[in-house]
């Protein structure tokens, strides 16, 4: 005979739509090291007088790290630090270091990245925002909430009901 399952509590956790968001390492990383690999190329690989590749490379720099850190690393007042929604499709955002709630709308360019990142943009009353979800180890089942909801109205809003069917047959 086998153990009873022991019962589990209730936890506003498992019914609650909203995730914290956690700065990705990874994609600081892989984003740091374009920028780097972009200042080599234009240093090295460029015939123009220095002073010009200096101007183009301090440039490409100064916007990769202002998107990067509030994109990636979620500092700044432009940075989403969370996001709340609800089956409507009603969405909330917490923007700067006060992590203030703004309403707001999933906007057109949102897509998913492989199996880990999110790509969101929204649409605030203070502007177009955007964010880079990835999927954290101390909340996968928030992420798997989010993607889930992302699919539904990514899905309604393509014009498709349902996921497009598998055409190619199978080898034998």
């Amino acid at each position: 005979m086998s153990h009873p399952i022991p019962a589990r509590p209730s936890c506003a956790g498992d019914s609650c739509n909203r995730i914290d968001l956690v700065p990705s390492v990874f994609a600081a990383c892989a984003g740091f090291a374009w920028l780097a690999l972009d200042i080599a190329v234009v240093s090295l690989a460029v015939s123009l007088p220095w002073i010009f590749r200096v101007a183009i490379g301090a440039t490409v720099v100064a916007a990769g790290v202002y998107a990067l850190r509030s994109f990636v690393m979620l500092e700044g007042p432009r940075a989403i630090r969370a996001i709340e929604w609800n089956e409507e499709g009603e969405w909330t955002v917490c923007l700067g270091a006060t992590a203030r709630p703004w309403p707001a709308t999933l906007a057109s360019g949102s897509f998913r990245l492989g199996l880990r990142f999110w790509v969101l943009r929204f649409t605030t009353p203070s502007g177009t925002r955007s964010v880079l979800v990835e999927e954290a180890s101390r909340a996968p089942q928030a992420f798997r909430r989010l993607s889930r909801c992302l699919n539904g109205q990514l899905r309604r809003a393509s014009g498709r009901a349902r996921p497009p069917a598998v055409t190619i047959p199978p080898k034998v």
